[in-house]
Parts: structure tokens; sequence; C-alpha cells
């Protein structure tokens, strides 16, 4: 038997003391150069900002000491507050005590800030505004902890200032991804929904038009006709060889493939009916094997036979062309009137730009002979 000290699982779970040290340090390695960029010109605006200050002072011996602590001091306080903030930053962005750990980096850089400052201004010979001050009151001699104190409030206001206005950006900056991730997540949802809906739509062989052309081989051997019911039989059987295979496709397919599946069931369609169907395979040798998403041609197939006023059409044609920037697919149907904007081609055209991009188009397009559906897919 094993024991567990108590205690053992939190002394277990508990970082090393170098653990926030090393925190710091990666945090200051991670610096961009854009981060640095910003905190510089920050201070250099608030120096720029100080440097109207001048025009108060008269009579300075020289003035480009003056000059040079309003337009530096700013910059190195900002310096040391990105050092200071860097490891808050660095910090989880969905942490609760975030806010605080960013106000502790203010707090924590001006603290630091104030006596770098003096020892700068000391070595750098840099006058202070009580040395140019000639009034009375200038002339009081603070405390320590006074000057202090006075110094860390005047960096600490403007240091949380800023703290807070990039905190702010980049929440939006953090929102805004995630709400374009969020968008992203949408589009994949909805190209899984469409592919659910596509693999419904491969599963059902049309159950109603299987159950027909069965009866019609029944028939057949009921009158005798044997060899006609082999013959239905046969064109039953080739058609479900090409079909059902494309039930474990992972939703895409060949332009050869597709127009073996709309020959097949056309075949069909001709002997169920008892009339005869021309199709003109005219697809380039080049095209045959380009991939597209499958189950765009049937569909288009079945609709229009649906539509047919009658019997099936004389003639129906299989045509495709690329182009720079597109593959055409053309499916030609030799009855005219066939593009009515029904709920079944709205569909089609948002399952195609689903699965092939917003880019894709289908136009449908008649005249006195014909009805021509028009694909286009990105390339």
């Amino acid at each position: 038997m094993s024991s567990v000290l108590p205690g053992s699982a939190t002394l277990a779970s508990a970082q090393p003391w170098w653990a926030p040290l090393a925190h710091v340090l990666t945090s200051w390695r991670s610096v961009r150069w854009y981060e640095l960029a910003g905190f510089t010109a920050l201070g250099l605006l608030y120096g720029a900002v100080d440097l109207s200050g001048l025009a108060d002072v008269k009579h300075l011996e020289q003035p480009w000491l003056l000059f040079w602590r309003l337009l530096l001091s700013p910059p190195i306080c900002t310096l040391v507050l990105l050092l200071a903030w860097l490891p808050a930053d660095r910090s989880d962005p969905g942490h609760p005590q975030r806010n605080q750990r960013l106000l502790i980096a203010a707090v924590l850089g001006s603290v630091i800030a104030v006596p770098l400052l003096w020892g700068v201004t000391e070595l750098a010979h840099w006058p202070t505004w009580q040395d140019l001050c000639q009034e009375p009151k200038c002339k009081i001699k603070l405390t320590l902890l006074q000057r202090f104190s006075a110094d860390f409030l005047s960096m600490l206001l403007p240091s949380a200032l800023s703290i807070a206005l990039i905190e702010m950006l980049r929440r939006r900056w953090r929102s805004e991804a995630m709400l374009q991730s969020l968008l992203g997540e949408q589009a994949a949802l909805s190209r899984q929904a469409m592919a659910a809906r596509l693999a419904a739509m491969q599963a059902q062989v049309e159950p109603h038009f299987l159950f027909d052309v069965l009866v019609d081989v029944q028939q057949h051997y009921a009158l005798g006709q044997g060899e006609a019911a082999a013959d239905q039989l046969e064109r039953l059987i080739h058609h479900l060889r090409v079909a059902l295979p494309r039930l474990r496709e992972q939703n895409v397919t060949t332009l050869d493939a597709e127009a073996a599946l709309l020959g097949s069931y056309l075949g069909l369609r001709s002997s169920l009916e008892r009339r005869p169907v021309q199709f003109d395979d005219a697809l380039p040798p080049t095209l045959r094997s380009a991939i597209l998403p499958a189950m765009l041609l049937l569909p288009l197939l079945q609709r229009a036979l649906r539509l047919c006023p009658g019997a099936l059409p004389e003639r129906i044609a299989l045509t495709a062309w690329r182009n720079v920037s597109a593959l055409g697919i053309r499916l030609t149907v030799s009855t005219p009137g066939l593009c009515g904007d029904d709920a079944d081609l709205a569909a089609q055209r948002e399952r195609l730009q689903v699965l092939a991009g917003d880019q894709a188009c289908l136009r449908c397009e008649a005249d006195e002979h014909s009805t021509r559906f028009t694909l286009e897919l990105p390339s």
C-alpha cells in the first residue's frame, strides 16, 4: 500500500520559488518592436507637452539643459513602465485579478522611475523646477518623502491612464479576434451541416425510382419479355455500381465520375419511360480528372426532368472548360423554360457556395430551344 502525506499534493502542484522571476525574464524577452516604439513615442509625446513650460522660464543661462530634461524625462519613465507592464500583460488575459496586476505594474513602474529619474537628473546636471522658480514658496525645502510623493503621483496618474488605454485597445483586439474565430467556426459548422445534407442526398438513391424500375422488370417477366427484363436489370445494376461507391466518398468527386452518374441515371429513366434520350458527354479529356464537390449535377438533372412538360427531353449535353480563374461546367437540356426560381435551385446555389466558396455561382439561361445550367467553380 502507498500512503500520501497530508499536503503533499499541494506541495507537488506548487510552483518553484523562481517561477515568478522566470516569468518576468520571459516577458522581457518577448517584447515586440512596436511595443518598445509605442512606449517610447508615448514618452516623447508627454515630453513634448512638458516643453510648453519653457515659455514660463526667462533669463535661463543654459536653456538646453532644461529642454533635454523636459523632453527625455518622460521617455525614461515610460521605458521603466514598459518593463513593469510586460509581466502583467503577458499573464493570463482571462485571469480575474488581471486589472489588479496592471495597477500594481503602474504603481511599481512609478516607484522605480522616481529614484532612477533623480539619478539621471543628477548625473546630467539637469535643472529642476525648484531651481528655476524665483517665487518665495519655491524656496521652501521639501523633505525626501514629500519630494518622492510629489514625483510619484505626477508619474502614477499618466502611467495608470496609459496602461488603461493600452488594455482597453488590447481587449478590443482580442474581442475582434475571438469574433473572427467564432465566424470561422460558424462557417466550418455550416460546411459540415451542408456536407451532412449532401451525404443524405447521396444515400437516398431515390427509393421510389428504384421501386419503379423493379416493378418494370417484374412486368417484363410477367409478359414473357425476358430479354427486356434482363436488359433493364443490367442497367439497374450498372447504375447502382456507379452510384453506391459515392457513399464512401469524402464529398468530392471527379468530373468524369459525375458524367458517368448522369449517363447511368439517364439510361434507366429513358428505358423506364420508353423514350430514348441522347446524352452527349463532350467533356475534354484534360478536364475529366478535375476535382469538384460531389452531387452538383445530378440534382440539377433530376429537377430539370421533373419540370419537363410531358415526356423526357430528346437531348442532354454536358460540356466543360477552364479559364484562368474558374472551372466552367454546362448542362444543356433540350427543353425550354426550366429556369424557375424555385426552392430546389436556390438550395443548389446555397450548397454550391458553401462547398466551393463564395466565388462559385450557378446560372440558369433559357431560350426557345433549350435550357442551360452553368456552374463556375473557382480554381
